[in-house]
């Protein structure tokens, strides 16, 4: 029996929604919460910040969050959602000309519309009111449609349009109901720290993590058993414990397992399909993870992430002081001289190679798997030069003695 879809299910891709959101009932029943209050007319306790490492499925939540809102309008009063990055608003302008709709543009400033040629594009100056009669019409406008803003790639937010949305949504927020959610990389928590403690202080975090076994296990089997292919315990073990429970090897697995299944008519799949296509999933992540190690490597990182890779194999957690240590000790001193400790330490974290959750002051490896990689090329590096004797192998700031494991 052949799968029924011709279309694959699977997703491995940037923000691609997957056949089945597995592992974040905890995120969706708050979502479902306070939409549901603002539906009723009430602004909510505060706005949502979502980060975590790339391959998480932030963007795959706020789709469903945009998905969510056109549901609870049915009920009440009728919710309205924008889903943007900062490249399409790099501007506060731009941004108000998304925030306050046509309707409403042509009911409170009919004498400033214009029409674009095709009789029906608004073109309209923000620039003509100032910004407290933005945020005034803005509050008038959620009272009857409440509004909630998804802002994806939030970290890409320059200092200064961060800033002046975080006070839009605060000065609404307090009038209306009007929800902004950020997502973004670990290093969004950072520019909000920046830019305004208070908010940070007052948002809801949600850490967008690793799923657990079982969550891991239901991404997979759930799409497959929909078209009438199954999987044995043992293949199915081996999947998730490769995976990682990463929900972008999560969806290069199922999609690699659809596939075999549609080409050769099966129903179950066994332990011999599983390792049919592994290689095919190995090569994919190796890709991956050589991107990620090249990115450390341009940026002279790459004895640093080393030796915390390294440090990592023996421990899940460790301390923002003793990271800064190991940092300070692998890197080149001309390095340190034109950046600090701490803003080294906030390159690794942008890049996601470490991270720490919400509500946690222990830092933790954004894919513990890249780190292995990370700490296997560098053996091959170290054997490579070993085996050229009459070169010499200079040591560099500590690292000559780093133990790489067997």
């Amino acid at each position: 029996m052949t799968p029924k879809k011709i279309r694959n299910p699977f997703r491995p891709g940037r923000g691609a929604t997957p056949p089945y959101l597995a592992g974040r009932e905890n995120e969706q029943g708050r979502i479902r919460e306070i939409l549901a209050d603002m539906a009723d007319g009430d602004s909510p306790a505060a706005d949502i910040v979502m980060y975590g490492p790339r391959g998480m499925g932030k963007t795959v939540l706020l789709n469903w969050v945009g998905g969510e809102v056109e549901k609870t309008s049915k009920h009440n009063l009728p919710l309205r959602a924008i889903q943007t990055t900062p490249t399409i608003f790099p501007s506060l302008e731009l941004l108000w000309n998304k925030l306050i709709s046509d309707d409403w543009k042509k009911k409170i400033w009919p004498e400033q519309i214009e029409l674009g040629a095709l009789g029906n594009k608004i073109v309209w100056n923000s620039k003509a009111h100032n910004e407290d009669d933005l945020v005034s019409v803005l509050i008038e406008e959620c009272k009857e449609r409440p509004l909630v803003l998804l802002m994806d790639e939030a970290h890409t937010m320059d200092s200064r349009f961060c800033q002046d949305l975080l006070n839009i949504s605060q000065q609404v927020n307090q009038n209306a109901p009007f929800l902004l959610v950020l997502a973004g990389t670990p290093g969004l928590s950072h520019l909000l720290t920046t830019v305004g403690a208070s908010f940070v202080e007052r948002s809801e975090k949600m850490g967008i993590a690793r799923l657990d076994a079982q969550a891991t296990a239901d991404a997979i089997v759930k799409p497959l058993d929909a078209d009438g292919v199954t999987v044995d315990t043992d293949a199915l073990e081996h999947v998730v414990e490769d995976s990682q429970h990463y929900p972008y090897f999560i969806q290069l697995w199922g999609a690699a397992l659809w596939d075999l299944a549609k080409e050769k008519e099966l129903q179950k799949l066994t332990a011999q399909e599983t390792a049919e296509v592994e290689t095919k999933v190995e090569s994919r992540r190796l890709n991956f993870y050589e991107q990620r190690r090249a990115t450390l490597d341009e940026l002279e990182l790459l004895p640093a992430a080393v030796a915390i890779a390294a440090l990592f194999q023996d421990t899940e957690t460790t301390t923002r002081d003793y990271l800064k240590e190991i940092i300070a000790d692998n890197l080149p001193a001309d390095s340190l001289a034109t950046q600090s400790v701490n803003e080294h330490l906030q390159t690794f974290i942008r890049h996601e190679f470490i991270w720490n959750p919400p509500d946690s002051i222990l830092f933790e490896a954004g894919i513990p798997s890249l780190m292995r990689y990370v700490l296997d090329k560098q053996r091959e590096h170290v054997q490579e030069r070993s085996s050229k004797p009459n070169q010499e192998i200079p040591a560099k700031n500590g690292n000559s003695d780093l133990d790489l494991g067997p």
